[in-house]
């Protein structure tokens, strides 16, 4: 985060399959502001750009701010990081949010919006750096396999629900027993992809090296190692541990509001959802294989505290544990705690 970001030109663009619609302004003009589209090409990345230098000519007082949409919004991230251009990619909500009321929805309101936002906010600033190429091509491998993932829960429950309830249909036997081969090619696609997300990341020393790590930690796998890094572009999308739990919903926060709303702290339900679950069965596996964390939910649980509260408890640990061996670069000691104990004693 560049909190001394000081750009006089911000430029807005609302990312589409098919179009960037732009919104552009000087700073504290945004009344007299100016309005293209273009074709969401590199072609029409480079027309964007020759269209701003005829408003405003020195690129170096701009800055660019898109939402994240994923594929949408990559062609532009690398040719605005190839000219030097300034480019902040946000998380949609945030800009949704910080918007208040709106009344009409267009891509020209919605570019508007996001120059806006970086008007006001340009002390939020993160600009976008560029993922080596063998995260992004792992991060393809784990959609990837999501949708393989998917589309086998799909098969398996609709199947074996048609059979459970038409027990006499020929038809219902024969859906079952395809939707079992399917499945079956599924899960040997599913194993194929894992094993090239690791080859993957045997190509690139960094990555490698920070695999290896976070697999140290006692109750950490293959699959939340990768999705973590894909996640946190190589670590390098939070600032410490704890915006890093939030993101994963596994920080309770408060909600209370004068002397009527009274409620106990919860997670939020803003959170990514996919590696929360992957968290709570890291945390499962590590009350169980880790000595410490074990004793640790034994004894909140002799106090009293609800077992789901200990596991989040629990999350929060492993979070901490994998920064700490990521900034450290030293793998996790699995018997520092016992030797711990040994010296006491």
């Amino acid at each position: 985060m560049d909190k001394d970001m000081k750009k006089t030109v911000v430029v807005g663009i609302d990312f589409s399959k098919k179009t960037l619609d732009v919104s552009c302004f000087k700073v504290g003009s945004s009344t007299n502001s100016y309005y293209q589209q273009f074709i969401n090409s590199e072609k029409g990345c480079f027309e964007l750009i020759s269209w701003v230098k005829k408003h405003f000519n020195d690129t170096a007082q701009w800055l660019i701010c898109g939402e994240y949409t994923g594929i949408y919004s990559m062609t532009a991230a690398v040719v605005f990081n190839d000219q030097a251009l300034s480019f902040w990619l946000e998380n949609p909500n945030q800009i949704r949010l910080s918007s208040g009321v709106c009344r009409q929805k267009s891509d020209k309101v919605d570019s508007m919006q996001i120059a806006l936002y970086a008007s006001r906010f340009m002390d939020r600033v993160k600009l976008y750096q560029p993922q080596s190429q063998a995260l992004l091509r792992v991060r393809e491998l784990v959609r990837f396999k999501d949708r393989l993932t998917k589309v086998r829960t799909q098969l398996l429950v609709s199947a074996s629900e048609l059979k459970q309830v038409r027990k006499d249909w020929q038809e219902a036997d024969y859906i079952y027993d395809t939707s079992k081969e399917m499945i079956n090619q599924i899960n040997a696609n599913i194993t194929e992809v894992e094993q090239k997300m690791i080859e993957l990341l045997k190509t690139d020393q960094e990555l490698k090296r920070m695999y290896d790590l976070i697999n140290s930690v006692v109750g950490v796998g293959m699959q939340t190692a990768v999705y973590l890094m894909v996640h946190t572009c190589g670590f390098e999308a939070f600032e410490s541990p704890r915006q890093l739990a939030c993101y994963c919903g596994i920080v309770p926060f408060s909600k209370r509001s004068g002397t009527s709303l009274k409620g106990r702290p919860h997670v939020s339900h803003i959170a990514n959802k996919k590696l929360k679950s992957l968290l709570h069965m890291c945390a499962l596996n590590a009350v169980k294989y880790d000595p410490q964390l074990k004793l640790y939910y034994q004894r909140k649980t002799e106090e009293g505290k609800h077992k789901m509260n200990v596991l989040n408890n629990v999350r929060n640990k492993l979070i901490h544990r994998i920064y700490a061996v990521i900034t450290s670069g030293q793998e996790y000691d699995k018997d520092y705690y016992l030797r711990k104990i040994d010296i006491a004693a």
